[in-house]
Order: structure tokens, then C-alpha cells, then sequence
């Protein structure tokens, strides 16, 4: 490949002496959809689940308005390929929204949305000519915000459900067949106490081979981040439900109830690492900032928190984190971030259990609004970014991909 058809990332703008070892060198940025005529994609799925890799196939999946209803559309290519194939539509006739995705063995991947109140999900083969299973119906009580995981070819899936006066969350494990049916485990609330209040956007793992799940909770009259871990053998009993966003030592500040926190992503790295992170407003003059937290897998509990952004993004606004892990250890976090007048997507990644300076993407940065990145590490350890690129806010939007490599100096 060319040198011009990298944008070589350096920190040297922001602290020359920090993290001189490593870079990274993405490609340039290219179209995931097709040319927009006046239309807006989401990529805003529970847990920022939007972008696959199976062997050699790169698969996203996205809900636009581009006929007038909101429907859920995959696109897809090689590694070596230069653009994505044509928009497949997933969804079915109704109202569809959010959805998640995930990648199984032999370029097959499952993708689960919202559709007119309620959760559905399918199969695609997409190594050769693109194959979809039959859209089955996850819950047939009303709910939202789902989240997929896997363990091998098995697949997990997390959502809110509203059966009565509040959601709450559940999780069944969906089963792939030979003829790309999936087959529905049994569903049970995560957490064994009726909610008291919302329940909501949920996000899960799979750690040393238990289900991990972690959401938003407002049993305490403001929202916090709760988890529950499934145990071995029995999917549907998990351990008591506890909080892993922590409340602030400092008395006497404007909290009310207490301070926000929203919609957490959870990634998974080396042998039995958990992370998790979330939009945290414990610092209240200056909107959500990044914090989270690290899963203690032999204690099953989050240690304590963590604020994952550096001090340059102190006194600008955060939103959207999501996070992928890699065997090798590696873990790197993405969100947007406003400290440069825009709203740029900025990365920032653990080394040695310490994360990195922050880093503005060059390829989703700058002139404009680049928002809600949803990020995934391949098996090579390549970083795989898609995000929504508009010139103005309110303007239609453009849904963009680029791979980028990690550059070890020597």
C-alpha cells in the first residue's frame, strides 16, 4: 500500500515526552453506506456494538431513515477491499432501532435490534454470496437496548425488557444452528430484585467463561452503573447486583440525588481482563467526562474507578465510550470529545494497566462533528473505527470506517 494512503498519528502535539514507543498509522477514512441524500444514520447501540471482524470479513451495522421509517441495514467487505458491498437491510416492516453486532467463526455474524417494541435478531454468512437467517423474536414482552457477546460460536444476548411498571434487564444465550436458526436459550432477569426504577442499556461479556453484565440503574433516584456476574453452570442465577460506579468522597456538591452516569461499554482483553467505562458527571461544571473501571475477575467485583481521559480534556465535554480488548492484552477506548471547539473522535489505550494520553484521530477530527465512534480489535491486533461524520450539527450525516495499525518504534 502507498504512504499517502496512511495518516501517520503522533503524540508529540500533545506531551512530547509521553508514550514516544508506540503510534499508530491508519488508513484513510472511506464510505461505509452509500451517497446520502438527505437522510441520518445511528450507530448508538447499547454498549457501542456496531462493527465486527470475522477471519477476513468486516461487517457494520447501522439504523437509517433513507425511506422515511428507521430500519436496520449491514454493510460489508473484505480486509483487502477497498470499499463496502451494497446496503443489506436486516430489519423487517416496523419501526427498527439500535442494533447490536457480533462475529462468529467463517465470516458468519449475528446482528439484534429493536423493532416495534421489541427484540429481534438474525443470522448473516457473509463469505461469498450474503445469506440471512430467519428474524426470530428474543422476547415476546416489550423491550429494548439489546447487546450481544460471544464465547466461541455462542452468543449472549442483554436487554431491558418492560414487563411491568419499570424495565429490567435480562439475558438468554442464542444458539446458532448449521441452517443460520438461531435458537433461544431460556431468558432470566440478571438481577433477582424486582427493579424498583429503570433499568436500562445494558452491556455484556463473557469472563473466564461466566456472563458479565453491567447497566444503568436508577434505584437510587439517579442513574448509577450496577453489575452482576452469572454463575458457572447456571445461566440463569446470577450473583446480587452492585455498584460499580462510585459516589464522590467530596461533600456539599450540587448533585442533588446524585451525580449522572450513562451508558457503559464493557471490553474484554487478554486471558480474564474486564474493563468497563461510562460517561461520568462527577465533576459537574463541565458536562460527562470518560471514567470506568477494571473488572477483578478472582474477586468477582470492579475495582476502584478510573478516570480513562488526560487533563487536556478537563474542561471540555465526552460522550460515547466504547472499548475492545485483544488476547494479546491490549485494550483501547474510544469516545467523542469537544476540547478542540469540534467534536472530534479521540482514542486512548492501556499499556501496562496505565492508559495512554489522549490522542484526536486525524481521520475523524477537525472540520466538522465526528461522533458516537463504535471500535473493534481484530485477531492481528488491527483497530477496526466506524463514527458519524456531518458538517453541522443537525445536518444529514455520513457513516465512515478506517483501520488503523499499531506502530511499535524500534
Amino acid at each position: 500500500m502507498k504512504i499517502a494512503d496512511f495518516v501517520v498519528l503522533t503524540l508529540c502535539f500533545m506531551l512530547p515526552t509521553a508514550l514516544t514507543a508506540s503510534s499508530w498509522k491508519f488508513e484513510r477514512a472511506i464510505d461505509v453506506s452509500g451517497p446520502n441524500t438527505g437522510y441520518f444514520h445511528h450507530i448508538d447501540s447499547s454498549g457501542r456494538r456496531n462493527i465486527a471482524v470475522s477471519e477476513q470479513i468486516i461487517a457494520i451495522a447501522w439504523e437509517d431513515d433513507r425511506d422515511g421509517v428507521p430500519r436496520i441495514y449491514l454493510a460489508y467487505k473484505g480486509a483487502t477491499d477497498n470499499n463496502f458491498n451494497h446496503d443489506i437491510r436486516l430489519s423487517g416492516g416496523g419501526e427498527a432501532y439500535e442494533p447490536s453486532l457480533v462475529a462468529l467463526s467463517g465470516g458468519r455474524f449475528v446482528i439484534a435490534w429493536e423493532e416495534d417494541g421489541y427484540i429481534h435478531a438474525r443470522m448473516a454468512s457473509l463469505d461469498g454470496t450474503p445469506v440471512l437467517g430467519p428474524i426470530v423474536k428474543v422476547d415476546s414482552n416489550p423491550s429494548s437496548q439489546v447487546n450481544l457477546t460471544t464465547h466461541g460460536d455462542r452468543v449472549y444476548a442483554v436487554w431491558s425488557q418492560r414487563r411491568g411498571r419499570f424495565g429490567r434487564i435480562h439475558a438468554t444465550d442464542l444458539r446458532p444452528n448449521e441452517k443460520g436458526v438461531l435458537k433461544l436459550g431460556m431468558a432470566c432477569p440478571v438481577d433477582a430484585i424486582p427493579p424498583t426504577d429503570e433499568q436500562l442499556y445494558p452491556a455484556a461479556v463473557i469472563s473466564d467463561g461466566r456472563l458479565l453484565v453491567a447497566w444503568e440503574d436508577r434505584r437510587p433516584k439517579h442513574t448509577i452503573i450496577m453489575a452482576a456476574v452469572d454463575h458457572p453452570g447456571n445461566p440463569c442465577r446470577f450473583s446480587a447486583a452492585y455498584r460499580i460506579s462510585e459516589k464522590p468522597e467530596i461533600r456539599g456538591l450540587p448533585y442533588g440525588s446524585g451525580h449522572g452516569v450513562s451508558r457503559v461499554a464493557l471490553g474484554h482483553y487478554g486471558h480474564r481482563g474486564v474493563f468497563a467505562a461510562w460517561e461520568d458527571k462527577r465533576d459537574f461544571r463541565d458536562g460527562y467526562d470518560i471514567w470506568g473501571a477494571p473488572f477483578l475477575s478472582a474477586e468477582s467485583r470492579f475495582g476502584s474507578n478510573v478516570k480513562l481521559q488526560d487533563d487536556f480534556g478537563g474542561l471540555a465535554k465526552q460522550r460515547h465510550a466504547a472499548l475492545s480488548g485483544h488476547r494479546d492484552g491490549s485494550l483501547v477506548a474510544a469516545w467523542d470529545d469537544e476540547r478542540e471547539g469540534n467534536t472530534d473522535v479521540v482514542l486512548s489505550w492501556q499499556d501496562d494497566g496505565v492508559w495512554s494520553d489522549d490522542w484526536l484521530l486525524p481521520v475523524a477530527s477537525g472540520e466538522g462533528h465526528q461522533s458516537n465512534p463504535s471500535i473493534v480489535l481484530d485477531t492481528r491486533g488491527d483497530l477496526h473505527v466506524i463514527w458519524i461524520e456531518r458538517q453541522d450539527i443537525g445536518a444529514t450525516t455520513r457513516l465512515k470506517y478506517a483501520r488503523g495499525r499499531r506502530h511499535i518504534d524500534k
